[in-house]
Parts: C-alpha cells; structure tokens; sequence
C-alpha cells in the first residue's frame, strides 16, 4: 500500500502542473514551471525527507536558458536554489502536499527577486558560498593587516593538507609540527583590509579563474588589492603568492600561480621586479584559486561564546582535584580560554585513573593507572594545543598557595578535611593569597554547591559550618534523610557515594559559571547552590553571604 503522505505529495504537485520522473524510479523527483507565463523557469524538486526536517531541494532544470548576469541564491554546479535559509522556517510533516507547495512558492519568490535584481544585495551574505568550497584556516590577531605565510597541515591522519593562513606562531601549525607536510618557509602572503563588505558582481563571469577575471573584479569590489598578489612574486622564491582579504563579511583568501613559462632562472634569480609588468600583460594565464577563510585564532576559539564577556586568557588559576568534578571542570575551563595568552592551568592530583572511575570521569579508558591530573593534561592539549597546562602529580600544599604563582584557586576534591584546611590557610596569608573557590557535591549527589572566598566582606568555606558536629549554616539536606556510602570491596576500597555523571557535570559548569563571573568583575552571587533531588535536598537560594563573628577560620578578624 502506498504511502499516504507520497500519495498527498504526488497529488499536490501533479494539481500544480508537475510530472514525476520516472526515468529516476529509485527517488522522488518532480519536474514543472515555475512563474508561468511570467518568468516561466524550469526546476526539479525532490522529496528526500517526508519528515521534512531537511528542506525538499529544488533546482533549476538543465533546460533553462539563464540570464547572463550572476544570480544570488543559487547554489552550485547543479544550480541548486537557497529558499530557505537553514532552520530559518519549521516545515509541517502533517501537510506533506501543502508543505511541498509552500516551498515551490518560496523558490519562485526568489528566483523572481532574482532575476529581476532585488536582491543582488543578498550577494554579500552568501559571498562565502560563492567564493570558494576549499577551507583556509586564519591563525592572525584580530585586526591584523600586512605579511603573513601559508603554511600546509593535516587535520587528520591521511588527511588532505589544508592553508593556514598565520604570522610568526600559530597554535594550528604547531599542533601539526610532528607531522607537517610542508617543510618550506611557507608561501608569501599579504593580509588586506577591506572596511565593508565584499560581493559578486553579477555582470561578471563567477567565480574568477584567471588573474585576468580577478582583477576585473577587484577594479570594482576591492581596488586597494589591485596589484597586490603579482607585486608579491617580486621576493622570495617559490612559484605561490597570496592574498586574505579580510571584509566586513569574513577572510577570504586566493593565490596566484606563475605560469610554467615564466619559471626560468633568468626571471626567477634576476629578473623578479619584471615580474608584476610581465603576470599583467599574461593576466588570462595566471590561474587563481580561492578559498573560504575560517577564523582559527585564540580570541575567536575562546571568546566568540561567550556573548561579549571575557574569557579567562591571561588567568592563572591552579585546580586543584581532577576527579569527578574536576576533570569536567578543567575541560570547561580550558574551553573558556584558561591556559592561554599569559594565563596558565595548573592541575594538581595525587591518585590514579580506576576502571572504577569510568562512569563518571572526563577520561576514559586509555587514561586508566595514569594519574589523573597528567592524564587530564595530556587529554586538554590534544584537544586545545594553545594552552598552557601544566600536571601535578602530587597534593596540593600550602606553600603552593603563597607563592603568589595563582590568581585563583579551586579545590574540587570534595574533600571536607582537606577544604576546612585549605580555607584556614588562605584567610591566615590574606592579602596576599588569592582567592579560593570550593565546589562540591552533598548528599549523594543531591545538590551540588560551591563557594568564592578571598574577600573579608564575604563568607569563607568555614562560615558555611562553623561547628564540625553543629549544623550548617544553609541545611543542604531535608530531615531525616542520610548519606549512603558504597565500598564494593572492604577495607582495601575507598568507600564512595553513588550518583550518575549528570552531577558531577553540572557542579562543574556551576563553578565554571562563577569563574567568568569573577573573571568580568562586578556584583555576582558568591555562594550558589543547585538542587537535583528535591527529594532528598532542600531548595537554596544563591547569594553572597557575610562572615560570621564565631566562625574559628575568619570571625577573629571581623570583631
């Protein structure tokens, strides 16, 4: 029995004039008119998902006899035409037939705009798609104009090499320095600054192939680049010259390469400076290559999440525990930055990766019997080469605390004894120890909570509970309810509380979140708390509370 929704997209589109094509029998193509008797332009459009979560495509049939002027929103070789933007419109899988007739609607809306020149401006939107499908990665500080080099790295093991477009360091390259395939100084490049946004002239032929088709486009888009890449060839050795054009609408970039013919020693060794004069006058000769830039350095890769905020570049901040909580942590700390520019990630961790620690750990199993800070070292600079990450693999100690080495520390270890101590210490070398913050999970992973100490306005880890066998100061668990601890083995297991990884994972990105929050500056909350059982945990409101006159850490010093 046919498909009841085929059966709604056959009739919708056979009623609007298409015919299916049987020549294709394995697939669901339909060929028609679109804007007849007004713009009367052939397409095809294909049903692939009748789920429609990817837009049905529509292309311009082999027939059509196009303008000879460029047109904005079609795609490709295969004339595929841009209706909707990705995810911009949420097509309705209950109305198959209707839902196939609003996007052939859409499509001729556009193709009208099209051709009739309203929206040549769209061209700047989409000159990525137009410039090129090969990838140039663009490893320069922001803002940067001038000399740079092309260097060629792997990306993957087999992979094909790709441009990195960078100074004198780029994080890219050096990842790729064991294997790098590109053993020269790298092809000459110049870093052009365009202060608006670069577009397809639609009378000319796209995309250009020849010095010849290039400079015609420059003339019009980019005059100041005029010349540019042929005044390259007049140093150096090598037969590449580059340019990035870096515009309001992204980095794109395109090299020259010098036709066979002039590649004689006579011109190569002396006579370089001819070379500009003679590459115009051979302009149809010289092939161009494009390629789309992607923005690859630190500030980018850091900064663009976080909305305008600053990342945590040029901290220093000593973690301490990878555990759990810890080794999730690092990774969201690392992701926001922490370890580069002149900043640093120190890991501090005295025990080993378990099997037993697989369920809820960062690291898995080619980390197991490896201690857990190298480990989460080692795992954060494969993924993130530019950062400085340093392991410990050992406790951390009080000296570690006052050699003025951090700007700020976190203990992760869930450990109540070792945090009461590390807290007193900090208060005691006040001013000149950092500021702590201590996260941690209560309760069978009940609730998670975590706390910013360092100034004598707030509250320090040991106002939380200034009795060891008295209350707390913010119950974290109903009454009645008691902590189960687990030990598989006996006395030779360390005995551990039972939660999935969700907690672990979430009491990290709660401290992550206070770590930005201190690194921008201005009123945050100092003390937060996030309830996962309400069940068993009582709900708290985040705040910054003040310091306690009888707490035996810091109350001496607030009379």
């Amino acid at each position: 029995m046919a498909d009841p929704r085929l059966v709604s997209v056959h009739d919708a589109l056979t009623q609007r004039g298409f015919n299916r094509d049987w020549q294709l029998p394995e697939r669901f193509v339909f060929s028609g008119v679109l804007g007849t008797g007004a713009l009367d332009i052939p397409v095809d459009i294909e049903v692939t998902d009748l789920d429609f979560v990817t837009y049905p495509p529509i292309r311009l049939h082999a027939s059509w006899k196009a303008p000879a002027r460029k047109l904005p929103h079609i795609i490709g070789p295969n004339y595929l035409v841009c209706y909707y933007a990705c995810g911009a419109v949420v097509l309705d899988r209950y109305n198959p037939g209707g839902t196939v007739l609003q996007c052939l609607d859409q499509a001729e809306g556009v193709l009208r705009d099209a051709i009739r020149g309203r929206s040549d401006g769209d061209f700047a939107d989409e000159f990525q798609a137009y410039w090129g499908t090969v990838t140039a990665y663009i490893d320069l500080p922001d803002g940067y104009e001038g000399p740079a080099t092309v260097k060629y790295i792997t990306l993957v093991e087999d992979g094909k090499p790709v441009p990195v477009v960078a100074t004198d360091e780029s994080w890219l390259v050096e990842r790729d320095r064991r294997r790098h395939v590109d053993k020269s100084d790298g092809e000459q490049v110049e870093v052009i600054r365009i202060d608006r946004p670069l577009s397809v002239d639609p009378a000319l032929p796209w995309p250009p192939t020849s010095l010849l088709a290039l400079n015609k486009w420059l003339e019009i888009a980019a005059p100041e680049a005029l010349g540019r890449v042929e005044r390259l060839f007049t140093t150096g050795s090598g037969t590449l010259r580059a340019v990035v054009l870096t515009a309001d609408n992204g980095h794109f970039y395109y090299r020259a390469t010098l036709p066979p013919r002039f590649r004689t020693k006579e011109l190569l060794n002396n006579r370089r400076v001819a070379l500009p004069r003679i590459l115009a006058q051979a302009a149809k000769d010289v092939e161009i290559e494009q390629a789309g830039g992607i923005l690859s350095d630190r500030a980018h890769v850091f900064s663009r999440n976080l909305g305008g905020a600053y990342d945590l570049s040029d901290a220093r901040i000593a973690l301490i525990g990878c555990g759990t909580i810890g080794g999730f942590l690092a990774q969201q700390l690392a992701q926001c930055g922490c370890g580069s520019g002149n900043g640093s990630l120190t890991l501090y961790d005295s025990e080993k990766l378990s099997p037993a620690n697989l369920g809820r750990h960062v690291l898995g199993v080619p980390f197991i019997d490896r201690n857990k800070a190298v480990g989460v070292a080692e795992f954060l600079k494969t993924q993130l080469p530019p950062l400085d990450v340093t392991a410990r693999n050992r406790g951390f100690t009080w000296d570690d605390l006052t050699r003025g080495n951090y700007d700020l520390v976190i203990d992760a270890t869930g450990e109540e004894a070792f945090s009461i101590a590390l807290n007193a210490h900090a208060v005691q070398g006040r001013p000149d120890t950092p500021p702590v913050l201590f996260v941690w999970l209560a309760g069978n992973g009940a609730a998670a909570r975590a706390i910013l100490t360092g100034s004598p306005d707030h509250a320090c880890f040991k106002c939380l509970k200034t009795d060891l066998a008295g209350g707390e100061r913010f119950p974290t668990l109903k009454a009645g309810v008691e902590v189960a601890l687990l030990n598989v083995r006996g006395c030779g297991d360390t005995a551990f509380a039972p939660f999935p990884v969700t907690r672990p994972v979430t009491a990290a990105a709660m401290a992550c979140d206070m770590v930005l929050d201190w690194s921008n500056g201005g009123a945050f909350h100092h003390f937060r708390a996030r309830v996962f059982d309400e069940r068993l945990a009582r709900l708290t409101k985040s705040g910054s509370p003040g310091p306690l006159g009888q707490c035996p850490a810091c109350g001496a010093r607030h009379p």
